[in-house]
């Protein structure tokens, strides 16, 4: 599916697919133990009947968003099995069999409201924990990153390299992560994967029009990139 972002890189979406649709199931799910406890607390077996629309909803849009996360999975991370990504995995399929027997519950109607608000309640911790995962995937603790002189831009290149790369790259070795380890870059004669000479224009190369499976960063300026260069150099 590769064709797919790259056709929306071109009309200036660079971002993962998932990240923005997740919001719709898990939104629905914690909308259906809102109204459920509403209905249970006011006696109003319309709001019953409003969280059972939000279940079926969330079980029908779930299943896209996960499809996107597998999508997002190849095309970022290169498949990797990162431990957030593979625990994601696991909660994403018990939320499925969750929602399902939760649309089986609220078949039952009024009378099962109870069960209902304890099924829902699951349904929502595990979407919570979903979406903590997701958070420790993209923002979680990553290894301190140092520079080992004073140039502000290489300062400048830290600071971006923790926010776009830091993901998929070491920096304190060569062990790939998702994509290769970065240590000592600019000391060796080729790139660690597409085996061209280092040198300043083959790194902007990589970040314009990369090799292999690593995402593009066509958003980037001049100088944000050789602020990227400057800092590698210290690696």
């Amino acid at each position: 599916m590769t064709w797919l972002y790259e056709l929306l890189s071109q009309i200036g979406y660079h971002h993962p697919l998932h990240p923005p649709v997740i919001h719709i199931p898990l939104g629905l799910i914690i909308g259906a133990f809102i109204f459920a406890i509403v209905s249970r607390v006011f006696n109003r077996e319309s709001f019953a009947q409003t969280s059972r629309h939000c279940i079926v909803l969330a079980l029908m849009a779930a299943p896209v968003a996960i499809l996107l996360g597998l999508m997002d999975w190849q095309q970022f991370y290169n498949g990797a099995w990162l431990l957030p990504i593979r625990i994601k995995m696991i909660l994403s399929g018990v939320l499925i069999i969750m929602l399902f027997i939760s649309w089986i519950v609220s078949r039952k109607g009024y009378r099962a409201l109870n069960r209902r608000i304890v099924v829902y309640a699951l349904c929502m911790a595990t979407a919570i924990a979903i979406g903590f995962f997701g958070g420790e995937l993209v923002y979680g603790p990553k290894k301190a990153i140092a520079v080992s002189n004073d140039s502000s831009l290489a300062r400048q290149g830290a600071e971006l390299f923790a926010k776009k790369c830091a993901i998929c790259h070491n920096t304190d070795s060569t062990e790939d992560r998702v994509g290769p380890g970065l240590k000592g870059l600019f000391k060796n004669s080729l790139l660690p994967v597409s085996k061209k000479p280092v040198s300043e224009d083959s790194v902007t190369n990589q970040l314009k029009t990369p090799f292999n499976q690593m995402p593009s960063y066509p958003d980037l300026t001049d100088e944000q990139i050789q602020s990227l260069i400057d800092y590698m150099k210290t690696l």
